[in-house]
């Protein structure tokens, strides 16, 4: 039960866990099921405000309220990897710009889109009808980070917290639990074709991004996991909005 605590303590703001530890790899195969909370709390959010508010106002506030319980973890590490990423410099030079706190232009750019993105595709699938699939959106984003942290090497040797979730973390049994939950998942809530569609293009925007990775930096931080989280979640959205 240690590593569920300190995932959840780490992931969100629910406050659990009081006294945990530092986060360590214990809490990696924890990280699908803490989407899986996510995911359930966030449909239980959108069934509450479903009865009172047109449907562009529930889905800005649904995305809202996935930022608000995520901390806005995600979201900065995104900012931050757009502006070192973007900037067309050399390994060490992007490096120091993704720790640098201050967010520039593209790290704006990134969140407007992922943030607009994300309102327009879920407006999508509330449309439809659909807002169960929101259980699903979360797990997909954490299995990400997760097979960031067992495919890359970490990129900042012992800085920051980061390294102690790759401290004998990188092995690729840690994602059983993650691909059990989504392979159940999209077989309940989706029909044949669309748990196909949405699990390949999972697959594919993974390893796009990190082979992009690889190919840039040849390494991962944790600002670069939150912005692969963040990226798949949008893809995801827009992939379920379209099925």
């Amino acid at each position: 039960m240690k590593g569920s605590l300190e995932a959840i303590r780490f992931l969100t703001i629910l406050p659990v866990g009081r006294g945990v530890g530092q986060p360590d790899a214990t809490m990696l195969p924890w990280f699908p099921a803490v989407g899986l909370l996510i995911g359930g709390l966030w449909m239980g959010f959108d069934h509450v405000i479903s009865r009172d508010l047109p449907l562009t106002l529930r889905a800005a506030l649904d995305v809202m309220f996935l930022v608000v319980i995520t901390g806005g973890l995600h979201l900065d590490g995104l900012a931050d990897t757009a502006d070192g990423l973007f900037s067309h410099r050399g390994r060490d030079e992007t490096m120091r710009i993704m720790q640098d706190s201050r967010t520039g232009t593209w790290g704006v750019l990134a969140l407007l889109a992922v943030l607009g993105l994300k309102v327009v595709a879920l407006y999508e699938i509330l449309f439809k009808g659909d807002a169960q699939l929101l259980i699903l959106i979360p797990i997909y984003g954490r299995m990400a980070m997760l097979m960031g942290i067992v495919v890359l090497p970490y990129g900042r040797g012992e800085e920051g917290i980061g390294h102690l979730l790759f401290q004998s973390g990188r092995k690729a049994g840690v994602l059983a639990p993650g691909v059990l939950l989504l392979g159940l998942g999209t077989i309940i809530l989706l029909d044949g074709a669309g748990s196909w569609t949405a699990n390949g293009v999972f697959v594919g925007t993974v390893a796009l991004i990190l082979l992009r990775y690889r190919s840039l930096l040849g390494c991962v931080t944790g600002d670069m996991l939150g912005a692969l989280g963040e990226t798949v979640e949008t893809v995801i959205l827009i992939v379920l909005a379209g099925c």
